[in-house]
């Protein structure tokens, strides 16, 4: 049986690998447990490395402040999760692989996410904590077959009301309510997951709502633009596009991609919306698009406003005969549509930005830089190993967001998301990120992606090839 007859049958499993709104199932009690805290008694560092607080060492002794006093830094106002001597951070590890087997795909091996994070608290706890305080971190396994509104609903409650925690890190966390959530209670989000929020939804959610290592969609959608016309991707053709029928959707499609297209002489043929808010009307649309592009001779498609659009249009495509080319984005699941049609990518071309879910390592050297070496050093010192970037791509994520809090304790004047914001937007672009490309801080910003790769399917290695240097979204 084919996916896009799953679909009807059940939306549910739709919104969790694709992240459109979805059912709203039953949601179990999470597995939550609280890595070994790892406090600095007779920690030491690594030989290789000068001790905390030492020249050569960006990292802050134990204790030092943005003044260079010892002591913790105040907490804030009705700021959760925040003792004198411990905050509490909580860290979501969605487990994927009930969605994995129920439609037969196949996910990369990412070992033991829960060891990956003991280890991670175990070596920032020795190199100083944060803000003068040991992190007392909890995980929770969050099973994404169950994903709807009311899981994550619950699952927030559990983070802000048994945790109160100070700040959060999502992956994948797809549901509206999500988000607004988390600012409802002051606790502080750094998302890790590949979600579209543009410009006007971190700014509806400042300053609790972060995106440190992704850009926001607006510049994905303006790069990708830019992108496929420096790849000379639209020469001759005659474009199609689908986007989810959102407030975002719109928003992006008029004020980011179809200047770029102006300005390049380049035409849309025909526009199709597609409703993701229950099976049938999806799969509809889906087929309504289908035949425009037919009738208007479209042979390449862009896809906006993410939820893995592009995979489900494919499936749908199959059906029906239609095999144009495809613009992708890290927010089009290609890794997943090379393996499950790469019959399908000829011709594919776009940009990338989170390499882990990208691109193989024969593409992009493992590990690419010192950033990525410090934390696979962690993880092996604490006898994990692994062979290949996927395998650790989430762990990568997770060792960023304590780095970058790592970066920014010095200049923390109050711990509080309004602190936090702060002390990150004087980092500038000096942050050396391990997980993606690039990024850069400054004030008035919540997304950190800054750069990104183009990249197109190769025919002879059936995988997504980059091409050219990283280029800049302000660019």
């Amino acid at each position: 049986m084919r996916r896009a007859t799953i679909l009807l049958v059940v939306p549910a499993l739709f919104a969790a690998a694709c992240g459109s709104s979805g059912g709203d199932e039953g949601a179990p009690e999470p597995a939550v447990s609280t890595p070994t805290q790892g406090a600095a008694d007779g920690a030491e560092p690594a030989a290789d490395e000068p001790p905390a607080g030492e020249p050569g060492s960006d990292e802050p002794a134990a204790g030092d402040t943005a003044g260079g006093e010892a002591g913790p830094v105040p907490a804030g106002p009705d700021t959760p999760g925040v003792s004198d001597d411990t905050v509490t951070l909580s860290f979501i590890i969605t487990d994927t692989s009930a969605v994995a087997a129920a439609f037969g795909w196949e996910t990369p091996d990412e070992g033991d996410r829960e060891a990956q994070l003991d280890a991670l608290v175990e070596h920032f706890n020795a190199t100083g904590g944060l803000a003068g305080r040991q992190i007392e971190a909890k995980s929770i396994v969050f099973n994404a077959i169950t994903d709807g509104p009311v899981a994550e609903e619950a699952l927030c409650n559990t983070i802000t009301q048994d945790h109160k925690a100070f700040a959060v890190v999502l992956t994948g966390q797809l549901q509206e309510n999500a988000r607004p959530c988390y600012r409802n209670a002051n606790t502080l989000m750094f998302d890790a997951t590949l979600y579209p929020v543009d410009n006007a939804g971190f700014e509806a959610l400042a300053p609790y709502y972060w995106s440190p290592l992704l850009p926001s969609y607006d510049d994905l959608v303006s790069g990708l633009a830019a992108g496929l016309i420096a790849d000379g991707w639209f020469d001759g053709a005659t474009i199609g596009v689908i986007a989810i029928e959102s407030d975002l959707g719109q928003r992006v499609y008029e004020e980011q991609f179809l200047p770029r297209l102006a300005d390049a002489g380049v035409e849309v043929a025909s526009y199709n919306t597609i409703d993701p808010t229950d099976g049938t009307s999806f799969n509809n649309d889906q087929l309504q698009a289908i035949i425009n592009f037919k009738e208007a001779g479209v042979d390449k498609v862009v896809a906006i406003g993410g939820s893995r659009l592009v995979s489900w249009f494919i499936d749908t495509s199959i059906t029906q005969n239609f095999a144009p080319a495809y613009a992708v984005s890290s927010y089009d699941a290609p890794e997943f549509n090379v393996f499950n049609y790469p019959e399908m990518m000829a011709g594919a071309s776009g940009i990338s930005v989170l390499p882990g879910y990208d691109v193989e390592d024969d593409q992009y050297a493992f590990p690419a830089g010192d950033a990525e070496q410090e934390c696979a050093d962690i993880f092996a010192a604490a006898g994990l190993e692994f062979q290949e970037r996927a395998n650790i791509r989430t762990g990568l994520m997770f060792c960023d967001v304590f780095r970058l809090l790592r970066a920014a304790s010095p200049h923390l004047t109050e711990l509080s998301a309004q602190g936090v914001t702060e002390a990150v937007w004087t980092l500038g672009d000096g942050f050396q990120p391990a997980s993606v490309y690039g990024v850069e801080f400054h004030e008035g910003s919540y997304a950190g992606g800054d750069l990104f790769r183009r990249f197109r399917f190769d025919p002879e290695c059936q995988c997504m090839a980059l091409s050219g240097d990283p280029l800049d979204f302000d660019g």
